[in-house]
């Protein structure tokens, strides 16, 4: 068979712990050709998300220069790989501090003051000094919104796939970006996939809010009224079941592996491996205080859904991503989700908001003369809806706006969470699993 080219693609990301493990699974994959990867405010800071993004690279750099063999386990940071591609070294652009309207908060409950669990001041041997010149990337003075659109002007359209692990904020100012054009620059992705949203789950930040969303409501509900045929969320509801065990990793990867009591330490382990430890140390005791020994791997299960989607794809066994209920690559199914964001509700901000009445699926299941949207048909829609959108300048486009489809294809299954450890083990660590 050919060599298939790679799919390429661009992550945003707010470095975050299960960031970095995805960032990690994407540098390892052939059948990604990750062009760039943009940083984005949520976990943390705007700036720690930018030094843990550096942390990464530098961990990668000293385990490489250590051994230099394993270079093929991680082909988007080879040279001669990419070269062969047509790439340049992975460009690093800078995005937003904050959310498009409002104050930005952070996760640090979970990923701690610096997102990486603290480890920043634990260990700070993964620091790269200041004057450091990194050789796996290239840290650009572009703005996010400049260095994607960039990007989208060298390449056909439909070619690239757009990561968003955390906040959709990069996204919605890309749109904007554009917007006197008419012509969003979103529809020129080949696959948007965004890690966020609890469509029939509880949140993760609040009872009914995923923190994803939470953070930039405004920018979810703004990405969510285009309709994309070509996005996808990976909600709380399909990601929550998605764990590696601590016991696993301890295993395969580090036997001397406990929590901040017993600190990793560098002797006898390979930089990666130490980085890792470093961090998913203070995760396993938050996790604990949770009752489980292992961790949700909400942004990996993303990347990995896009690897699966980059092989089918290659192998001409993709489906498009239209339709109500399909398969983007063998094992993951999706559906179309009708439903809005909520912006400013004191108890709701960033809840996904279905509106059962006029599901797509129940006009089109169900003749209007014989179900209650025959009776909702009757009401005053201009002043029911004038209510609901409060701001619109206008009852008529109140009611346009009730009118207009909002959502996403909503990924709803996967290989599996054993699969996933495998391979997570298998592609990061290179350890031999038999799982």
């Amino acid at each position: 068979m050919a060599d298939r080219q790679p799919v390429p693609c661009i992550i945003d990301t707010d470095p975050g712990v299960d960031d970095v493990l995805a960032i990690l699974l994407a540098l390892s994959s052939p059948h990604l050709l990750v062009l760039a990867i943009t940083v984005t405010h949520g976990n943390c800071t705007l700036d720690a998300a930018t030094a843990n993004l550096k942390k990464v690279f530098f961990a990668l750099e000293k385990h490489l220069h250590e051994r230099p063999d394993e270079v093929s386990r991680f082909p988007n940071v080879d040279v001669a790989w990419r070269k062969k591609r047509g790439a340049g070294p992975i460009e690093v652009y800078i995005g937003s501090a904050g959310p498009i309207e409002g104050e930005p908060v952070t996760a640090k409950y979970f990923h701690g003051r610096d997102g990486l669990g603290d480890a920043t001041f634990r260990h700070p041997d993964l620091n790269p000094p200041a004057n450091h010149v990194f050789t796996l990337c290239n840290i650009s003075t572009a703005s996010a919104t400049e260095g994607v659109t960039a990007l989208l002007s060298q390449h056909p359209p439909s070619t690239i796939a757009y990561v968003a692990l955390g906040p959709v904020t990069s996204l919605a100012h890309l749109h904007q970006s554009a917007a006197a054009s008419g012509a969003s620059p979103l529809s020129a992705f080949s696959a948007i996939f965004s890690m966020g949203g609890a469509v029939n789950h509880p949140g993760n930040t609040t009872p009914v809010a995923e923190f994803n969303y939470y953070a930039d409501p405004f920018a979810a509900q703004l990405l969510f009224a285009l309709s994309l045929p070509h996005l996808c969320i990976f909600p709380l509801d399909l990601t929550s079941y998605l764990a590696l065990p601590f016991s696993d990793y301890q295993t395969f990867v580090d036997p001397t592996f406990s929590d901040t009591k017993s600190p990793s330490k560098p002797e006898g382990k390979s930089p990666l491996v130490h980085f890792t430890s470093s961090f998913l140390e203070r995760t396993r005791e938050v996790m604990a205080s949770y009752g489980s020994d292992a961790m949700e791997q909400h942004d990996p299960t993303v990347i990995y859904a896009l690897m699966a989607w980059a092989r089918a794809r290659s192998m001409d066994d993709a489906v498009g991503l239209s339709g109500d209920e399909e398969e983007l690559a063998p094992g993951w199914r999706f559906k179309r989700v009708d439903f809005e964001v909520e912006t400013i509700g004191a108890i709701t901000r960033g809840m996904l908001v279905q509106d059962l009445r006029y599901s797509s699926r129940l006009t089109r299941s169900q003749p209007a003369s014989t179900n209650r949207v025959q009776a909702q048909d009757a009401l005053d829609l201009e002043e029911v809806e004038a209510h609901r959108a409060e701001g619109e300048q206008t009852r008529a486009e109140a009611v346009k706006a009730h009118e207009r489809r909002s959502g996403a294809n909503v990924v709803v299954s996967s290989p599996g969470s054993e699969a996933l450890t495998r391979d997570l083990l298998r592609s990061i660590w290179g350890g031999g699993v038999a799982l």
